[in-house]
């Protein structure tokens, strides 16, 4: 524990050692809007969930259409390192917007960050938080699913 004694603040508000190495870095790579979306969405169960249930994997609720985890855990292999999410607004949905399968949705929504999809983030595939997202949507990227 510090005492009054012991700790002071330096008035001036000068941040040291600003030349020290980032810790984490990363590359990315911009490509020129397609105006082609992906929508990442899971449809509400048609019975509601316990509260029970909400707190559980999606995997175990017994729910139809659930792909097994190792299936979603493939999906998340053949993803970008990160997705940013967007917002557009369009009239004509059938072409602008593809409503990605289930794996895919649980993939990118369990790892959602924000409007961030992160892959190497530890998912959350609890039902409660994969069915009460709004849409994650992201542009159309090389290589696409």
């Amino acid at each position: 524990m510090l005492s009054a004694s012991s700790y002071s603040i330096t008035p001036t508000g000068v941040l040291h050692n600003m030349s020290a190495p980032p810790r984490t870095s990363f590359d990315s790579r911009v490509s020129a809007v397609t105006g082609s979306f992906f929508v990442f969405q899971l449809t509400q169960p048609a019975k509601p969930l316990t509260k029970r249930n909400l707190a559980r994997p999606i995997f175990d609720c017994g729910l139809d259409n659930i792909p097994p985890r190792e299936q979603v855990e493939a999906a998340v292999r053949n993803m970008p390192a990160f997705l940013i999410g967007v917002r557009s607004h369009s009239t004509d949905n059938s072409k602008y917007y593809a409503l990605t399968d289930t794996v895919f949705s649980i993939a990118v929504l369990s790892r959602r960050v924000g409007e961030i999809y992160v892959r190497s983030r530890q998912p959350d595939y609890s039902a409660g938080h994969l069915l009460n997202q709004k849409p994650f949507t992201a542009e159309v990227w090389e290589g696409a699913l």
